[in-house]
């Protein structure tokens, strides 16, 4: 019979309880019992040791009577049966309950038997055994307690039995209930009803099954909406992939890997290959159809996909006998069975074949016309590397192709165009302009030199930046070549190599463009050969032709670089001198220089058909500054002047300005008489005396007198710019620092004169000529003259150039004690970007600034200036040009401390000067001004 599941919960149950219940009873009974038998054994236990304890004195008395009263005593406990007390012999000496004939056996501790509990216990005394105590106690108050726990319990358990029954049956309803309802939530699920929902009323086991079960619902509920949207989208994607397919003439497939047999297969296989699906299936129906060449390829593809995807490229026969070029991208596939398939995606890639054939074709066109094309054509990225270059390059430069890749235009451009080269690739990198062309030197492998002319265009990115250039380069070498040589016969002479008339004129304009500008002069210097047409005449043309070579040849090492020497013709020449002095009379003389030189060069005989011929210049020269005269009147000046030169007889110099011309007459006299006073010792030193604020003497400029035999003293504005321009200073101060030397040696054994210093100019020249420093220290070691009593004055116009060089030759005599004075300051313009670099000792105020310091705002703010400066920088000042007392009141007012000028003394002999110094020390040196 089958029992429901409630009546099982119940059954079930009451089994439980019951058998429960009865081993709760049983366990119960028994452990009571147990533990009231413990308790009387307990309690007996310590009645004997309290009574053993007092019947110890009547058993060591032998006193019988003592131990009657006291088992007496305890008989009055109901519980105790007997009490017998033996002596040491166990014979009893007294007893209670029991006769004497009925002593239980001895035995030792506690003995239980059924209704009673019986305790031996012996009684010592100091270790002696006295007797022993035998007390018998009943169990019949325990096994009463027992029966009436016993009752009690049965009525207990008989209650709970019918409690658990009710509380079963109770229980089953309610599990019942619950159940049925997870039983028809299930049956719901089965029948396909996943909105069905089980009420959930608590919180315990049910309720979260109940719960669980509900979101298992609805859980199966939105995955069946999924699976079914997911189905539906399924379904469109395979429809569009089957339209996508047919309109891109693809085929998408599945097949055995070992029979190569088609298990599924999407596409139009009729409208692709000719051929319905179910024809093609089989793998060998479909080789048949693959093109016997590309059959192997196509298998061992096959093969290699099974360890990564494969693709290639095949010829299939169609259905109408056409040709098909097919591609297969192929891969291996395993399902979670482990089941492995070979899966496909065929493409017609017929028509993209034969673009890329007809593309290789027109590739190799283009290719053929680029390698053998002359012109070089180029591809570079964005930073300006050649990325392309065709085989013309190798031909034009030596360099090949791989070596040249990767590398910019700018290595292989000559050095002369690399600023061309560079700024050409930076306007086009840059995307400064679209295109850009420039013509350039290449320099070849083999050091030659190549102009080309380059034309490049940019190609720009979405956002406007350069992504690479294209261009073209072509061989101009020969077009340069033709140009140079129409340019040589336009502008050069064919017989000399010199320019022409008309690159002169060219020239001489810009001369005249530049003197205007620097406000400069230029010269024109006109040559005429004198009795060239007597050798042309008697010796030949050729022989004539060969003297204007000759001659143009040594004219031309004559002449600087910035100049230009040309032939108008015959034998007429022509020299621009260029940057000459910005004075007219100056810039005469370094003309006429030029042109004495010229003569001179031209001295030496020339070799004429194995003759020794002299051939002489006519010289015509003039001076141009500005456009006051045009290119034509200039050198129509120039050839007047020439003929003033044939008929001063020839072999000379004439200007066109005939005052000019005597000024320039009378400074090479100048210059000549000047170079004779030297070789003469013409010239003589004069001393002007430098003074303190008391007027004391503290020391001298040395100044050069020249005191010519005709003309008497010449004043050193004269001769010392000759001087200067021929280089007559240097000799002419080396005498004059020789005689300093020689008289501060003198000095310095004379305690009169002994702290006087000697001031010396030097000019540029001198000063930065290489021997000026040895020169002055073998001196002073010749002399034995005292460094530091020797200062040397120099003028701003020596820090206009090499500065540098200056401040270390200054060094280098400071070394000797040697100091240093800026002469004429405030009359350049570069001394203060470098006086704080100078190490200088004083400062000299320009007599320029001192003459009318009283009447001019502006020399009195310049003197001030120079006084302050000299005092920030920590060096001395001293006015030069002091004619009165109140220039040197305001000056000494400014803060200056020393002072020259005729105010003090004009330059003197040497024996005024020490005369003076003599007299000061004799009336005990006059007092300052105030």
């Amino acid at each position: 019979m089958r029992l429901n599941f409630a009546w099982q919960i119940i059954i079930g149950t009451v089994a439980i309880q019951v058998a429960m219940v009865a081993a709760l009873m049983i366990s119960g009974i028994s452990q009571v019992q147990q533990n009231q038998s413990q308790m009387l054994e307990r309690f007996a236990e310590q009645q004997g040791r309290l009574l053993s304890s007092a019947l110890t004195p009547g058993l060591a008395y032998a006193d019988p009577a003592m131990l009657q009263d006291l088992l007496e005593l305890v008989a009055d406990d109901s519980n105790v049966l007997y009490a017998v007390v033996l002596d040491a012999q166990d014979q009893p000496m007294a007893s209670v309950g029991i006769s004497p004939d009925t002593i239980p056996e001895r035995a030792d501790g506690t003995r239980t038997t059924p209704g009673q509990i019986e305790i031996l216990r012996d009684i010592e005394l100091a270790g002696q055994p006295l007797g022993t105590l035998a007390v018998g106690y009943s169990t019949d108050a325990i096994d009463a307690l027992s029966a009436t726990l016993l009752q009690r319990n049965v009525l207990l358990a008989l209650g709970v039995l019918v409690l658990s029954m009710l509380a079963a049956v109770v229980f089953s309803l309610v599990i019942t209930r619950r159940l049925r309802l997870l039983n028809q939530g299930g049956k719901a699920l089965q029948g396909g009803r996943l909105d069905h929902r089980i009420p959930v009323r608590s919180h315990d086991e049910f309720g979260d099954l109940a719960r669980t079960f509900n979101d298992v619902a609805a859980h199966l509920g939105s995955t069946q909406t999924t699976l079914e949207q997911q189905n539906q989208q399924l379904n469109r994607s395979v429809a569009r992939l089957e339209s996508m397919l047919g309109g891109a003439n693809a085929i998408l497939w599945e097949a055995d890997p070992r029979t190569h047999e088609w298990e599924f297969v999407s596409g139009d296989t009729r409208r692709l290959l000719g051929f319905p699906a179910h024809n093609l299936g089989r793998g060998e129906l479909r080789a048949r159809h693959i093109h016997p060449a590309d059959l192997p390829r196509v298998q061992n593809a096959a093969r290699e996909s099974r360890t990564s995807p494969r693709t290639v490229d095949y010829r299939f026969a169609h259905r109408d006998g056409q040709w098909l070029w097919l591609r297969d991208i192929l891969s291996w596939a395993r399902d979670a069975d482990g089941r492995e398939s070979l899966r496909g995606l065929t493409l017609d890639i017929t028509t993209h074949r034969r673009t890329t054939d007809a593309l290789a074709e027109s590739e190799n066109r283009y290719r053929d016309v680029v390698d053998h094309i002359s012109e070089v054509i180029f591809r570079t990225d964005a930073e300006g590397h050649w990325t392309l270059l065709n085989p013309a390059w190798e031909a034009l430069t030596g360099f090949s192709v791989e070596e040249t890749l990767g590398r910019p235009l700018c290595d292989f451009v000559a050095p002369e165009d690399h600023d061309d080269a560079h700024s050409f690739c930076a306007t086009l990198l840059e995307g400064g302009s679209h295109s850009q062309s420039e013509e350039i030197r290449l320099r070849t492998r083999d050091g030659d030199i190549r102009w080309v002319s380059i034309y490049a265009s940019a190609r720009f990115d979405d956002h406007e930046q350069v992504m690479a250039t294209f261009g073209t380069m072509t061989d101009i070498s020969d077009r340069k070549e033709a140009e140079d040589e129409i340019r040589r016969l336009a502008f050069f002479d064919g017989l000399t190599q010199l320019p022409n008339r008309t690159l002169l004129h060219d020239r001489l304009g810009q001369s005249l463009a530049n003197t205007e500008r620097t406000r400069l002069h230029g010269a024109l210097l006109f040559i005429d050969l004198d009795n060239f047409k007597d050798i042309n005449d008697t010796l030949g043309h050729a022989v004539g032709d060969d003297l204007l070579r000759q001659v143009a040849e040594r004219m031309l090492n004559s002449v600087r670089e910035a100049d230009t020497l040309a032939r108008l013709g015959g034998d007429e020449f022509v020299i621009i001198l260029n940057d000459l002095h910005p004075d007219q009379a100056r810039a005469a003389t370094q003309a006429e220089a030029v042109g004495r030189k010229l003569i001179e060069i031209l001295r030496d005989p020339f070799k004429l058909a194995g003759q020794r011929r002299h051939v002489t210049p006519s010289i015509g020269a003039t001076l141009f500054s500005g456009r006051n005269l045009s290119v034509e009147e200039i050198l129509k000046q120039a050839d007047l002047a020439m003929y003033r030169a044939k008929n001063a007889g020839r072999n000379t110099v004439r200007f066109y300005d005939p005052e000019l011309h005597r000024a320039v007459e009378a400074r090479f006299e100048l210059e000549s008489e000047l170079r004779h006073a030297l070789d003469q010792d013409a010239f003589s030193v004069h001393y002007q005396p430098q003074v303190d604020t008391s007027g004391a003497v503290i020391g001298a400029e040395i100044l050069l007198r020249w005191k010519h035999a005709s003309r008497g003293m010449i004043s050193p504005a004269e001769f010392i710019p000759v001087a200067e321009q021929t280089g007559l200073i240097v000799p002419i101060g080396r005498k004059v620092l020789r005689a300093a030397c020689e008289q501060l040696a003198a000095w310095k054994h004379q305690p009169a004169f002994r702290d006087l210093t000697l001031s010396v100019n030097v000019s540029a020249r001198q000063f930065r000529h290489k021997y000026f420093v040895r020169d002055l220290a073998q001196t002073l070691e010749a002399t034995g003259a005292p460094g530091h009593r020797l200062k040397l004055e120099l003028t701003e116009s020596m820090l206009l150039e090499n500065v540098e060089t200056v401040i270390a030759h200054i060094e280098e005599l400071r070394s000797f004690g040697i100091e240093f004075s800026l002469d004429d300051f405030g009359t350049g313009y570069s001394s203060l970007a470098y006086l704080k670099r100078l190490p200088l000792a004083q400062l000299k105020i320009d007599q320029s600034f001192v003459r009318d310091v009283l009447d001019d705002p502006n020399d009195a703010a310049i003197a001030q200036m120079v006084v302050n400066l000299a005092h920030t920088l920590d060096l001395d000042v001293i006015a030069e040009g002091v004619e009165n007392d109140q220039q040197r009141a305001f000056l000494f007012g400014l803060g200056c401390r020393h002072f020259q000028g005729y105010l003090y003394g004009h330059p003197d002999t040497l024996a005024e000067l020490e005369a003076l110094v003599l007299r000061q020390n004799d009336n005990g040196n006059p007092a300052a001004h105030p």
